[in-house]
């Protein structure tokens, strides 16, 4: 536990690799929403539900694309399938008790999702020609995208009660923050490999067995070169020229788009109402608003205690209530309506969403404003460059695609026709070749016997959006084995390495055993470490240390590395200074970590009392 908090302690926001609509394409397929027009059996089947193979695989191929993407480097192939969909199962399952258990999602709160979203937004307003652009790249309707939105919704009702209701009590907190806080004063003495290599010997016999116990290791794969020509939009869009002229008369043409809204601050005391509560808990909820109110009106300068003590919104409570400058779009309506008809330093009267009882005080009116041309001249011009190079990429395709099929014997009329260059390779296999040639489709065609006889150009393949790459083998490698004298020499210095680690763990434990009496052992200089600040020292040396008891002190502890083996001795124990928010912000982590065990819970009982019928065959590694 603690050293799940030290982690996130030192980055308490986590890393968002995929936003909204990436997220929501990993989690379910867009088939998903629309029935299974295909005939093979479903991947799978959880209760009256089924997962096509159709939507199983354009999920597994949008999600080894991301992974390749961000690690460079593909996992391996089962283990990504079974993880996937393990995910689609998951999401069946929640999305089936969300429904039964009475959620619902509104069209309105899609369409504020949507409209939030930042790729669709032009100067901080929602853009419907955005949208279609996205759209049309994507390949993809509003009504799939919109399906898809109230999906991850759902799932989010779900998740956030849940979260809402985990407990994580403060004194707990409070021990935690002492326990990270506490430091422990240490001598390290340390066993690595590097000091035992001598003693480390490794024979012809031992490299033999090494190299027939991992022969796979010891291939190489077949390889290739190729020359290849890129025919893009971003490529277009470098040779697109936007005059002033004509940036200047789309700014006047358009000058609603370029108009500043106006904006409003403001702070609220929310008071929630429960999903599914009747009439009488309804009205028990309003009596307390209006008493929280009654409060307000009495002490309106005590707006901001009240909103800490009061407001059932973690976000803006623990700030006085302060929702920050917002738009009238980025609110609910009933909100937007309220707030945008008031006085500045006014506070509202008990307000009605879809989330509860607001009272509102407006802090602050920032009014509307023309964006000049010099302001938006930057913007306007990238546009119409996209959108002139994307006219030109359109028209210039299916030229480019019948011209490198029709003159197959070299890639150089393609290129001055429209003005590319002609590109060529290192050697890569199928695991290592990079953009934009890692494309499973363009790959299959360049390595395909036909391609490696006949050495011409390759149809043009669309390797991303608004991308299309035509290619030509100009040198290949078949797959081979590497001879046993070939790598003996790094399959010695590998062997040699493990046999020295393991020397160096045997002795470091063997130091352990008499760190007491041993007067000979060369300690390091004292240092002191906490689990907040561990220095340099390994984790799992950190752990060690940590996890060793003190009440009789020095005591001594020893811990594995990858580099062998070290020992530390303890020699006193400190309370160290606490962070004063950190019990806080613990908190809060704890509350998350049993929110996720909470719903692992939930989502094993799900599965326990489900009918899931997994197909076989699509955990088995294929070319999709």
């Amino acid at each position: 536990m603690l050293e799940a908090i030290r982690e996130r302690a030192q980055g308490w926001i986590a890393r968002v690799i995929l936003g909204l609509i990436a997220l929501t394409f990993a989690v379910w397929g867009v088939e998903g929403y629309f029935g299974n027009s295909g005939q093979e059996p479903p991947a799978a089947k959880v209760n009256d539900e089924e997962i096509s193979q159709r939507e199983f695989i354009k999920t597994l191929k949008e999600q080894a694309d991301a992974i390749k993407q961000e690690m460079g480097a593909k996992v391996e192939d089962k283990a990504l399938r079974a993880k996937v969909l393990e995910q689609m199962v998951n999401t069946s399952l929640l999305s089936q008790a969300a429904q039964k258990a009475g959620f619902t999602v509104l069209d309105p709160q899609v369409q504020a999702v949507l409209a939030g979203i930042e790729i669709f937004q032009e100067a901080g307003k929602f853009s419907q020609a955005r949208l279609d652009s996205w759209l049309r790249a994507q390949g993809m309707s509003q009504q799939n995208l919109m399906a898809m939105i109230a999906q991850d919704l759902l799932l989010k009702q779900v998740q956030i009660g849940y979260g809402e209701g985990a407990v994580a009590p403060m004194p707990t907190a409070v021990r935690l923050n002492a326990l990270l806080a506490q430091q422990r004063e240490v001598n390290e003495a340390g066993f690595d490999r590097k000091d035992f290599l001598k003693s480390a010997s490794v024979d012809d016999k031992a490299v033999q067995a090494e190299y027939d116990a991992h022969k796979n290791d010891y291939a190489t794969p077949a390889s290739l070169r190729v020359q290849y020509l890129v025919l893009s939009q971003a490529v277009l869009e470098e040779k697109v020229q936007i005059s002033d002229e004509l940036a200047h008369k789309f700014h006047e043409a358009n000058a609603a788009r370029f108009q500043e809204p106006e904006r409003r601050r403001a702070s609220h005391i929310l008071i929630k109402i429960d999903a599914g509560a009747d009439a009488k808990a309804r009205a028990v909820i309003r009596a307390k608003a209006e008493q929280i109110l009654a409060e307000v009106k009495k002490a309106p300068a005590q707006f901001g205690e009240l909103a800490r003590k009061h407001s059932q919104d973690p976000a803006s409570g623990e700030k006085g209530g302060d929702l920050g400058s917002f738009t009238r779009d980025m609110m609910v309506k009933p909100f937007s309506d309220a707030t945008f008809q008031m006085k500045l330093g006014a506070i509202s009267e008990l307000v009605e969403t879809q989330f509860g009882y607001h009272i509102i005080r407006l802090d602050g009116i920032v009014p509307g404003a023309k964006i000049g041309y010099e302001v938006a001249k930057g913007d306007i011009q990238k546009e119409l460059r996209q959108q002139e190079a994307q006219r030109r990429f359109v028209e210039t395709a299916e030229r480019f695609s019948n011209m490198v099929y029709e003159q197959p014997d070299s890639l150089a009329p393609a290129a001055k026709e429209f003005g590319l260059t002609v590109q060529e390779s290192g050697w890569f296999n199928r695991k290592s070749a990079t953009a934009p040639l890692a494309n499973e489709r363009l790959l299959e065609a360049l390595f395909s016997e036909d391609a490696l006889k006949k050495r011409q150009n390759g149809e043009a393949i669309e390797v991303a959006p608004n991308t299309l790459v035509s290619a030509r083998v100009i040198d290949y490698r078949p797959a081979g084995q590497r001879p046993v004298a070939e790598v003996a020499g790094e399959i010695r210095l590998k062997l040699s390495a493990e046999m020295a680690r393991k020397l160096a763990i045997e002795a470091g434990k063997k130091a352990l055993g008499n760190a007491a009496t041993d007067q000979a052992i060369n300690w390091s200089a004292a240092m002191t470490v906490s689990r907040m600040q561990p220095l340099n020292l390994p984790p799992q040396a950190v752990k060690s240390i940590f996890r060793t008891a003190t009440d009789k002190l020095p005591a001594y502890v020893g811990a594995e590395t990858a580099e062998g083996y070290r020992v530390y001795r303890i020699n006193r124990v400190t309370a160290g200074q606490a962070q004063p928010d950190m019990a806080k912000r613990i908190r809060n982590d704890v509350r998350r970590l049993v929110a996720q065990e909470e719903m692992r819970a939930y989502l094993e009982n799900l599965k326990a009392n489900a009918k899931i019928k997994i197909e076989p065959s699509a955990l088995e590694p294929k070319a999709e």
